[in-house]
């Protein structure tokens, strides 16, 4: 296949979610070398640090094909007609509220009158599953203190210094964690709801390879060098991506952030509540 059946002469470029480059950015490049050679095109792989600058670099129409969490994959389906193709195999994203294994918090309704939360990013599904999960547990939004770290990592490390009371961690990051970060955690709720899930999704530029990208990305765990690939990345195959699936995590996207933007809390709670509890920290 060449260039110009793609619809364009220039190279194609490929990201993927900062979480996933941050822990597996080897696999990645070699993922990207795979999918050349497969489809016969050339792509680059460029990696971002953070959230913010994969989602603008995205937005501004510099990748034809992105592996990405949930809220910003809905964020390029609607406003750049990106399409999901695939997803991980048996796989959802999850969320832990988790604590340190040395204070005395072992459940939410030990947590106390103001409780300072690690989060990775506020735009992030993780952020929102987290925040229902303390919904549930009828805790006042008033009484939370975020400290946003820009990674997943982010929120490990301020969980372990005691920088925060509670730290909403993607599944992944506490199932790769060695045995000794984990002896050192307590997870005193998590989300178990199937629903939601990263995506690789394709621009307007390779729709003409839209049928071939999902066959190629589908197959990999049939032939030794997908296998080995996948092992690499972390992930035991991937699916095709259907349209209610699309429609469902785009609905609950849509309602999350609308919801998120409307609250005021200082009108809706008694309690009193200043500037801090949006303060955004840098990951060191």
């Amino acid at each position: 296949m060449s260039d110009s059946q793609t619809g364009s002469g220039a190279k194609l470029n490929f990201t993927v979610d900062p979480n996933y480059s941050g822990k597996n950015l080897p696999g990645w490049f070699l993922m990207n070398t795979y999918l050349q050679r497969q489809l016969g095109v050339a792509m680059r792989f460029a990696p971002h640090d953070s959230f913010d600058d994969c989602r603008a670099a995205v937005l501004s129409n510099e990748y034809d094909l992105v592996y990405a969490n949930p809220f910003d994959w809905v964020q390029y389906t609607q406003k750049l007609d990106f399409i999901p193709i695939a997803k991980p195999r048996d796989h959802y994203d999850e969320v832990y509220l988790c604590t340190t294994a040395a204070n005395a918090i072992e459940t939410v309704a030990d947590l106390p009158e103001r409780i300072r939360i690690a989060s990775a990013h506020p735009g992030t599904l993780i952020h929102m599953v987290g925040l229902f999960l303390l919904d549930k547990a009828e805790i006042d939004r008033a009484r939370l203190e975020f400290v946003f770290t820009g990674s997943y990592q982010g929120v490990l490390k301020a969980v372990l210094q005691k920088q925060a009371d509670i730290g909403f961690l993607f599944d992944e990051i506490y199932a790769g964690a060695s045995s000794l970060i984990r002896d050192r955690l307590r997870i005193i709720d998590k989300s178990d709801d199937a629903f939601a899930f990263h995506a690789f999704c394709i621009g307007p530029r390779l729709l003409p390879l839209q049928v071939r990208l999902t066959e190629v990305l589908c197959r990999m765990d049939e032939e030794p060098r997908g296998q080995m690939l996948l092992q690499d990345i972390g992930f035991t195959g991937f699916t095709p991506v259907n349209e209610d699936e699309v429609a469902c995590l785009t609905m609950l996207a849509d309602e999350y952030i609308s919801g998120h933007e409307a609250i005021d809390l200082r009108s809706t709670s008694t309690l009193e509540i200043d500037d801090s509890a949006f303060m955004v920290a840098r990951d060191a």
